[in-house]
């Protein structure tokens, strides 16, 4: 909903600078003019997150994979609202053992990052029997600006633009390359950020004066340019070339030699060791993305004979369910964060489930309610619930999801083959179902008195702002929905984007209905790992991951 845009992605950000429906080329929703044929294709842009800027739908009918089935036995033992009796206690202690290894090959992002692109493992041959209509997302990332990597191809650059000093170039030659298309762009920022001396009271600002002026900054220039800018060109000034600690403003900024994304001026050779690693991940995943387009990762595909216990860590998880595989070691750090990203969701609701629901391991139905869902990423890949939820519990046959929310916003394709998961023969065999109903431009306390309302297990929050008061359109809706969802008194898994957020989404909560702690507010283990820069409290958290902390309550009784 709109209070995510507490801390928020640069695309989320645009929608405070012009309005959302003049920028349909520059990353935000539009569904295209009229009826879609099944048999055909079309382009619709897609308000994605910060790397994403187009998707094309591709309708018709599509041939899967037979499913390649591996057996696991469950890991290590967690925290789990219900006590284990003897025998499951005795039965994990037996299972350290066999999984020390996993322990060994766990391989982190940072181990990763000179990793090449991996590409996902293909099977030749297909099962002619299964046949099915659906719709292929494929999405091609945007153009991400980083003011000390080539405006050209995104390696680390030594030399600026000679007038406006605030974009880079590898070489001479990509700086002439350019030229032709920076011209105009260039004359502007020269004249705002230089003669006028724009960027030179910088140091001076306190965090909050100093966001607001980037943004200033922004509606002078597409004054004088008489056109909007680009994501990519909002992001010059958002993220301006100047030291990370002081602001200075100079062409003669010295690049952190570790990260190739930290500048600094003669007076700091340093400071921010913190967040140096992760900015190594962000600039190579920018670079393969750049260098390769859109990858969908291998999603581990695995049954289990018995519930698996979800481990403390995303590592760990993920080396157990693809065990000695070659792509698991291959796998390279943009697709590995990847894949942290579209599996961030469904094993976050898993998690939350273990820890609050008491027949977790035995109950053959369960249903769970998104608040606030967006379709770009909530809904956008709803094939991994199937193998990283379902496939996990081998007692569960029914998972319902059901999205709702007021931005809620569908493309202009037929519901069947959006609500259409696909499910292995095996799960089909057996009886087993993933399905999805969505509800949009409905809010959540308005959808519970509606005759499609079914009692859920577990209601989960995605990073959905709650303490911001201007909530939807300017107005806070978000204390009649809060008190619905407590009201059932079922377990509300709430996640936000950085650490510093999370107190004050449940000092909203408990400002609006009394709630028991179930889980009090932590890292979540199952948070993305792919960095996103931070804009809103850049001065403190430069970069955020969605579902970064989560937290659990229950209204009471």
């Amino acid at each position: 909903m709109s209070g995510r845009l507490g801390i928020v992605p640069i695309d989320v950000l645009a929608a405070l600078i012009i309005p959302r429906n003049a920028l349909n080329d520059q990353g935000v929703w539009s569904s295209a003019e009229g009826k879609l044929n099944r048999s055909k294709s079309c382009e619709v842009s897609i308000y994605q997150d910060n790397l994403c800027n187009t998707s094309v739908l591709t309708m018709g009918r599509k041939k899967r994979n037979p499913k390649r089935i591996f057996v696991t036995e469950k890991i290590c033992e967690r925290k789990v609202a219900g006590k284990l009796n003897f025998d499951e206690k005795e039965a994990i202690e037996e299972q350290k053992g066999k999984n020390l290894f996993i322990n060994e090959i766990a391989i982190n992002v940072y181990s990763r990052l000179k990793l090449p692109l991996v590409y996902p493992m293909q099977d030749e041959s297909l099962d002619d029997s299964d046949e099915e209509d659906t719709v292929e997302l494929n999405f091609w990332p945007r153009f991400v600006f980083v003011s000390n990597l080539c405006l050209i191809c995104m390696e680390r650059s030594e030399e600026t633009c000679e007038s406006c000093g605030m974009v880079s170039y590898c070489t001479v030659r990509h700086m002439k390359q350019d030229r032709p298309k920076h011209r105009d762009l260039c004359k502007v920022l020269t004249e705002v950020c230089q003669i006028e001396g724009g960027l030179s009271l910088l140091s001076e600002l306190s965090a909050d004066d100093y966001r607001v002026y980037r943004l200033k900054l922004i509606e002078i220039i597409q004054c004088r340019l008489d056109r909007p800018l680009q994501l990519w060109e909002k992001e010059i000034l958002l993220y301006p070339r100047v030291c990370c600690n002081c602001r200075r403003f100079s062409t003669t900024l010295k690049c952190c030699p570790a990260c190739g994304i930290g500048l600094f001026c003669e007076n700091h050779d340093g400071g921010h060791e913190e967040w140096c690693r992760e900015f190594q991940v962000f600039r190579r995943m920018l670079f393969l993305q750049h260098k390769n387009g859109h990858i969908e990762p291998e999603i581990p595909d695995t049954f289990q004979k018995e519930p698996l216990h979800l481990p403390d860590n995303f590592d760990l998880l993920i080396a157990q369910l693809f065990g000695r595989s070659t792509y698991y070691f291959n796998m390279d750090c943009y697709t590995y964060c990847s894949l942290s990203h579209i599996s961030s969701i469904p094993l976050t609701a898993l998690y939350s489930m273990q820890i609050s629901c008491e027949n977790w391991k035995t109950i053959d139905t369960f249903v769970v309610h998104v608040i606030g869902a967006e379709f770009q990423y909530e809904c956008i890949n709803l094939h991994v619930w199937e193998k990283l939820f379902l496939h996990l519990l081998p007692n569960l046959k029914h998972l319902k999801l059901m999205f709702v929310g007021p931005e809620l916003s569908l493309p202009t394709v037929p519901l069947d083959l959006l609500t259409a998961v696909k499910i292995c023969s095996s799960c089909k065999s057996s009886g087993r179902r993933v399905k999805i109903s969505f509800h949009p431009k409905k809010f959540y306390h308005d959808f519970c008195r509606s005759k499609q309302f079914i009692e859920p297990h577990l209601v989960c929050l995605f990073n959905p702002g709650l303490y911001r008061e201007t909530g939807f359109k300017g107005k806070d809706t978000w204390p009649e929905t809060i008190r619905e969802f407590c009201k059932m008194k079922i377990p509300v898994c709430v996640t936000s984007y950085t650490k510093q957020e999370i107190p004050r989404e449940m000092i909203r909560i408990k400002s609006i209905a009394d709630v028991e702690m179930i889980l009090e507010p932590q890292k979540n283990p199952f948070a993305s790992i792919k960095p996103d820069r931070n804009f809103v409290s850049d001065d403190t958290v430069p970069l955020i991951y969605k579902n970064y902390y989560l937290t659990i309550v229950k209204g009471k009784l």
